[in-house]
This record gives C-alpha cells, sequence and structure tokens, in this order.
C-alpha cells in the first residue's frame, strides 16, 4: 500500500507567497486596464455628444445649443426654436440626435444623477415627465457665449471651433449644484478656471493626488470641441495659449481653449499663460 503525498507546511506557505505577490502585481494592471476601457467608452458617448452638437448646428443655422433656454437662439427669433420650460436644456435638445440618455453616463463616473427630476411632477410639460430626467456625467462651458447664457454661439463667431472646448466632464460641484453648464465668468457653482477645478472632472481618467496646479495639471478627461470632434487631454493643456491676449473690461486677458471669444461678460478667470501653471 502506497504512503499519500502531501505538501508540506513550508511548501503552503511558499504557494500562498507566491499567489499573493502575483496578485499584488496584477491586480492594479486589471484595474488599470478596466480604467482605459471605461475612459474609451466615456470618449465614444463624448464623440456621439460631438456629432449630436454638428447636426443641431446644421440643423439651427449654425448656432450651438445654449445650456438653458433653448426656446430660441436670441431675441432676433422669439421662440422660433420650439422648446420651452422646463425641458429646454442642452442634454435635452440634443437628445434626439443621439437617442439614446446612457450616452450622458460616463461608466468611471459615480456621483452623478440624473438632471430634470426636479419638474417631474409639474402639470403642462411639453413632453413626459421623465423625458429630461438625464444623466448629470457632462456639462455644456458656455464661457464663448456672448451675453453669457442668452444668446446662443453661431459657429462663425470662433475663429478656431477646433480648439474651442464645448462639452466637459463634470463632477456635482459646488454646493452640489450640478449646473448644466461651467463658464469662465459664471458664480461659484458654475465657475471654471486653471486654479478652479470644482465643477469639472479634471482627472476623471487620470486620478492625480495633491491640489497645487501642477498636481492638477496631471489629471486627464474628455472633451469636446466646438467643431463636433473629441479627445482626450490633462487639465494644464486644456489651458495652454491659442492666441494674442485681449484688453477686456481693464483686464488683460489670454484666448485659450476655455474661452477665445471676449464679446461676452468679463471674465473672472483672467488667466496668464505662465502666472497660473
Amino acid at each position: 500500500m502506497s504512503k499519500r503525498k502531501a505538501f508540506t507546511l513550508i511548501e503552503l506557505l511558499v504557494v500562498i507567497a507566491i499567489i499573493a505577490i502575483l496578485a499584488a502585481i496584477l491586480f492594479p494592471v486589471f484595474a488599470q486596464a478596466r480604467e482605459k476601457a471605461r475612459a474609451a467608452s466615456c470618449l465614444s458617448n463624448m464623440k456621439q455628444l460631438g456629432l449630436a452638437l454638428a447636426m443641431f448646428a446644421q440643423d439651427h443655422d449654425e448656432y450651438l445649443p445654449k445650456a438653458w433656454f433653448n426656446d430660441e437662439p436670441d431675441t432676433s427669433c422669439p421662440r422660433c426654436w420650439g422648446y420651452r420650460d422646463p425641458m429646454w436644456g442642452w442634454d435635452y435638445v440634443l437628445l434626439p440626435y443621439v437617442k439614446n440618455k446612457q450616452i450622458y453616463q460616463c461608466p468611471s463616473d459615480s456621483e452623478s444623477w440624473p438632471r430634470g427630476l426636479w419638474n417631474d411632477g409639474w402639470s403642462n410639460l411639453p413632453d413626459r415627465p421623465d423625458a429630461d430626467n438625464i444623466p448629470g456625467s457632462y456639462r455644456i462651458n458656455i464661457s464663448d457665449y456672448p451675453n453669457g447664457p442668452w444668446n446662443a454661439l453661431k459657429l462663425s463667431a470662433l475663429e478656431k471651433p477646433a480648439e474651442a472646448i464645448q462639452i466637459v466632464e463634470s463632477v456635482p460641484g459646488v454646493n452640489n449644484a450640478q449646473w448644466h453648464q461651467v463658464a469662465t465668468w459664471e458664480a461659484d457653482p458654475g465657475y471654471v478656471c486653471i486654479d478652479f477645478t470644482n465643477n469639472v472632472a479634471y482627472g476623471r481618467h487620470n486620478k492625480t493626488t495633491g491640489s497645487s496646479i501642477a498636481q492638477r495639471n496631471q489629471g486627464g478627461s474628455n472633451y469636446v470641441f466646438a467643431d463636433g470632434h473629441a479627445k482626450y487631454m490633462t487639465w494644464g493643456q486644456t489651458w495652454r495659449r491659442i492666441g494674442e491676449d485681449v484688453q477686456k473690461g481693464g483686464q488683460t486677458v489670454t484666448p485659450t481653449m476655455w474661452r477665445q471669444n471676449f464679446s461676452g461678460w468679463n471674465d473672472r478667470c483672467n488667466y496668464r499663460e505662465g502666472q497660473n501653471r
């Protein structure tokens, strides 16, 4: 009768140690791979939103949608777009072009909640009560818009539409306001600047630690531009100079991807290359 063989205690401990070492090496790799997949899915979402922007502009005399008040582009065309309160946000008016609310949800965003819930109990709505209950992973940048939130931006007003950020990844933001928009002239719940990142998920797909400007500049996320294309950029790359300084309202402002058109409200950001890095 043969004697059964078994692992000794030392052999078992060695095997367990090897498995633990392999797990420690591989788990971060798997996590990075998963995040890269989520970032790619988010970029796909934003490319579809960029295409929706282009189609909306084609259907609306080359105007891009406003963050809100999309009943008309401006007072020269009273209510000609037809959208009305409370279903006139940018995400709602682009929905017919994408036909899928999940496109507004970044797979890496666990903080967002649907916008539009607040009006579900209203009567006389222009659409089903839940039609504008849309995930809030993204905001529209209206820094270039003339007269702030009231007038739409025409593509021809931008010298460099391929360098004008239009849709950004968002977080609930200041006081959990989760506004539809960000702008360099906004109140805090919608404000954006190189050193005020509270309303933008600037490092969603490339997590950073620390709060210095240099550390924030290492964070990366996806952006949609006014010409409809989308790409991944680090926070610092979005704030590079794209034109000569402009004198506006007694201040010197530098055109960046966040704002190149200074026909609207005065800029709170007052970004100057080399001073905010």
